[in-house]
């Protein structure tokens, strides 16, 4: 069951165009055809769960123009891309796509020249922001992701040094195992084609987006 609660905000701060900036984005088009009918909160299993994250709270945020209470929030950072929400919306808003939209901006907003403008991801959000720069890298370098190393470079870069170490150690026998019934590779992926392939790719939606 969702429980819904009612939420007060500070309006007197709020940025105007915040909304235009996250229907300028990719993912982001169809947010202002939201009109709050709560399906999207209603069938996601993470708002269920009784973590922060509600879709139709996050939003109304956007459409407030609460720009640093969103982007600083863990709430977006929680969605799992199930895609629930955007199979039920009668608008086809694209909540997942707008979360992607907001999770992109949010980074760029972390080296923001104006100060006053700067976010600070949640922690969950620099963890998930890690995982995926990682996931992204290891791609970049075998053609596919290779788990060891992406798992490794995840905690020490993700958790820092030397604590990504100590937490590694609680997974060995996990990765033993998975070694073991051939669930993962021992050595890298080496498919220069297949590299060659990624790498374009990668390298075109680079100058399409300029990111």
């Amino acid at each position: 069951m969702v429980y819904m609660s009612i939420q007060t905000f500070n309006l007197n701060t709020a940025d105007l165009d915040f909304k235009n900036v996250v229907a300028a984005e990719e993912g982001g088009q169809h947010l202002k055809k939201c009109f709050q009918c709560s399906s999207c909160t209603l069938t996601c299993p993470v708002a269920d769960s009784g973590l922060d994250l509600n879709p139709r709270n996050v939003i109304r945020q956007v459409l407030l123009g609460l720009r640093k209470e969103v982007l600083e929030s863990d709430a977006i950072w929680q969605c799992v891309g199930c895609f629930e929400c955007t199979d039920r919306c009668p608008q086809n808003v694209r909540f997942t796509e707008v979360v992607e939209a907001l999770r992109r901006i949010a980074v760029r907003e972390t080296k923001n020249k104006d100060r006053s403008k700067r976010i600070k991801l949640s922690k969950q959000g620099k963890l998930k922001h890690s995982f995926d720069k990682r996931f992204s890298e290891s791609v970049w370098l075998w053609g596919r992701s290779w788990e060891p190393e992406m798992i490794g470079r995840y905690l020490m870069y993700g958790r820092g040094f030397p604590f990504g170490a100590l937490i590694g150690f609680k997974y060995i026998s996990m990765m033993w195992g998975m070694f073991i019934k051939f669930k993962i590779e021992f050595l890298p992926p080496w498919n220069s084609t297949a590299r060659k392939e990624v790498r374009g790719i990668y390298k075109k939606a680079k100058a399409e987006t300029g990111e």
